[in-house]
């Protein structure tokens, strides 16, 4: 543990967290004030930790004797503080076995032996089976007090049959969460198949799990990550619909299993938001909507225990205001979360999402047609060299600069930019038809003006190019879920603004029942 891991812990709490363990340091009380909550308070007012000016504050202070030992005490204290504040049925199971062990060694089999059927009961009931080899021996300890000579073989062999059965249950769950983190991992770099050996690539891990052997799938857990892990392949195969239906299997199942919720909170987050990114591209919006109600439920029940879900929560929702056309709106809700990200603790994983904040805020500003805006955010991703997920992303990246120089007329970097992103795409293996098409149209329109037919020309002939190769191959489509070029080669043709071609094909698409429904 580091000084600055306590820094970062004491800026991660909430001020209900704060509070609770100011109240728990009571114990602690060295004249009027705790010396550790004295610590505490000197680090919580640091915006960025500074060891050297809390040292100069203690200066005069026994403290400073054992600043080392009371930084490790703190951060250990807080610990143990979070730990009851955020009490949960995993802890609960952890604190009862040693319970037990405590009444065993105090001679109380009775007590302990009850404690024990109640923790075996709550295991079974969670699937919290890595328990169950300690609850099991406990079991064989306590034998003695219902064994005798007729039937202590029929109880080792029953107690030993159980645990069996739960490592076999447990290593079917193992089994399906390890294709789902495979899918995951492979969907995370790569980002969305734009060819058939990526679609290869990823179905060879679906088909892993097409057993449908009710023994397999006899628990809570099998099911869900089976179906969680056949949806992904789904929905990166462009198979929506038949991903939607098990999205929606999946939160109606944790829903008719609310003590799955209470155990796995962030899951069940997961599974709204990747169930809402599937409405969207299915244009569902009444259910997307809904979705949207239950994430927002979700976070004010769950938020204390994590700030991260509010941020995946505003997230969704800057995804949809982004490809419905409401610009405005989803800037308001890129600026919001680019404040929250200020306040959350410095991580890798939060470093990634800002910066792909900056392609929603790239995306935004070509929306409200402020280009020099566009420009600095997308020069921000492409001048990144930790930029390591969502290679699909990255690539196309340099497209949207691209059309950003083009609608800035920056006709001579124009030029050599389209030369050094055809060949960067090139390596990258990330040059398909639909990224051919645009770099050809930029160097052939460079010494159009904006205003001749010719270029009005050009425009129609790159839409009917990109809607044949869409047609075609669906894979390609793929690319109109990273920018809507159709929609932006519409707003050049029919001369209106991207934004409002984007609103008026919102408002064609929804259909009566959504059209008076609205985000809240």
């Amino acid at each position: 543990m580091t000084s600055k891991d306590l820094h970062t812990l004491i800026k991660s709490l909430t001020s209900s967290e704060k509070g609770y363990i100011k109240k728990h340091s009571a114990i602690h009380v060295i004249g009027d004030q705790n010396k550790y909550i004295k610590i505490f308070d000197a680090i919580d007012k640091q915006k960025e930790y500074d060891e050297k000016e809390i040292i100069k504050r203690f200066t005069d202070d026994p403290i400073l004797n054992n600043f080392s030992v009371a930084k490790n005490y703190l951060f250990r204290f807080i610990l143990k503080c979070l730990e009851s504040y955020h009490s949960n049925t995993k802890a609960e199971l952890r604190s009862t076995l040693n319970q037990i062990e405590i009444l065993h060694n105090k001679n109380l089999p009775s007590v302990a032996k009850k404690m024990l059927s109640k923790a075996k009961s709550t295991a079974q009931h969670y699937e919290l089976y890595e328990f169950m080899e300690e609850i099991i021996d406990w079991e064989i300890v306590f034998i003695v007090e219902e064994a005798n000579s007729k039937n202590y073989l029929d109880l080792v062999n029953k107690y030993f049959g159980e645990l069996n059965e739960s490592i076999e249950k447990k290593k079917t769950i193992i089994g399906y969460k390890h294709l789902y983190q495979k899918m995951r991992a492979k969907a995370l770099y790569m980002g969305l198949p734009r060819n058939d050996e990526d679609v290869i690539a990823f179905q060879a891990i679906a088909e892993l799990a097409n057993s449908n052997d009710p023994s397999l799938l006899s628990t809570f857990n099998a099911q869900f990550y089976r179906n969680l892990m056949q949806a992904n392949f789904l929905f990166v195969s462009n198979e929506q619909k038949k991903a939607n239906a098990l999205m929606e299997t999946n939160v109606r199942l944790m829903e008719e299993n609310p003590h799955m919720i209470e155990l796995k909170p962030a899951t069940y987050l997961g599974m709204l938001r990747n169930k809402a990114v599937n409405e969207l591209s299915l244009m569902r919006y009444k259910p997307l909507f809904d979705t949207i109600q239950k994430m927002d439920a979700f976070v004010e029940k769950y938020g204390q225990l994590n700030r991260y879900f509010e941020v995946l929560s505003e997230n969704l929702k800057l995804f949809v205001y982004i490809p419905t056309g409401q610009f405005n709106e989803a800037l308001a809700i890129a600026e919001k979360l680019d404040q929250m990200y200020k306040q959350l603790p410095s991580s890798k994983t939060l470093s990634k999402e800002r910066l792909l904040q900056h392609y929603a805020f790239t995306y935004i500003y070509i929306g409200l047609n402020d280009y020099k805006m566009a420009n600095h955010h997308i020069n921000i991703l492409l001048n990144n060299h930790e930029f390591d997920v969502r290679s699909d992303m990255f690539c196309f990246a340099h497209i949207l600069s691209l059309i950003i120089h083009f609608e800035l007329e920056n006709t001579e970097l124009l030029d050599y930019r389209a030369r050094s992103t055809y060949n960067l795409l090139l390596k990258r293996n990330q040059l398909h038809d639909f990224e051919k098409q645009i770099i050809v149209f930029l160097k052939s329109t460079k010494n159009m003006t904006r205003k001749s037919p010719e270029i009005r020309q050009a425009f129609i002939k790159l839409k009917g190019n990109i809607e044949r190769i869409t047609e075609n191959n669906k894979l390609e489509k793929n690319a109109l879920s990273l920018f809507d070029l159709i929609s932006w080669l519409e707003s050049k043709i029919e001369k209106k603004s991207f934004m409002q071609i984007k609103q008026e094909k919102f408002n064609r698409l929804m259909s009566p029942e959504a059209a008076n429904a609205h985000m809240h």
